[in-house]
């Protein structure tokens, strides 16, 4: 028998972390509304399409089999999202980011990692630092937002869900972007 999946209301979760923790993102709610929106929301665990086992809003940190409450889920986003923050306004100059550049890079930290926003392994099996890195800590934001298509892989494979969020995250990235001279 499959077991009973319970969904959640990605609008209301985010509203209700929103509520809880009024100040603790820089994300704006409307930026907090389109992350979660390319995510699923489920009250039971799940495996994601890379098979790591997921809860609430993307949530992959200690997921334990058994239902999680709205409010659980909205502590879990607001957790994951600010580790999110955390990693761009650590790693990525964040701090000096137009508003719709930090959101999107927040969202792509959100979704591949920090760890995996910075870092590739080449072809010779060495570790690199990413392009959209290096952009970032020139301030070249336009370029930066430019790279976000580059993360469209899950598991090793390319994947069409993926693609259009980097797609989406682009745009928004740069929205308040000053296009180079």
């Amino acid at each position: 028998m499959k077991p009973i999946i319970k969904r959640c209301a990605i609008a209301s979760v985010v509203a209700l972390g929103i509520t809880l923790s009024p100040d603790a993102l820089r994300s704006s709610p409307e930026a907090q509304q389109k992350i979660a929106g390319w995510e699923d929301c489920r009250k039971t665990p799940y495996r994601c399409i890379a098979g790591v086992a997921t809860v609430g809003i993307g949530s992959t940190s200690n997921v334990e089999q058994r239902e999680y409450s709205e409010q659980e889920i909205a502590q879990r986003w607001i957790n994951d999202m600010q580790h999110a923050e955390n990693c761009i306004n650590k790693n990525f100059a964040g701090e000096l980011m137009p508003q719709s550049a930090f959101e999107a890079m927040a969202d792509a930290a959100f979704n591949v990692g920090c760890t995996g926003l910075m870092w590739f392994t080449d072809r010779q099996h060495r570790q690199r630092r990413t392009t959209i890195w290096r952009h970032a800590q020139a301030y070249e934001w336009a370029a930066m937002c430019n790279r976000l298509t580059d993360f469209v892989n899950s598991a090793g494979k390319r994947s069409a869900g993926l693609a259009n969020r980097r797609q989406d995250f682009k745009a928004w990235c740069l929205r308040d972007v000053e296009a180079p001279r």
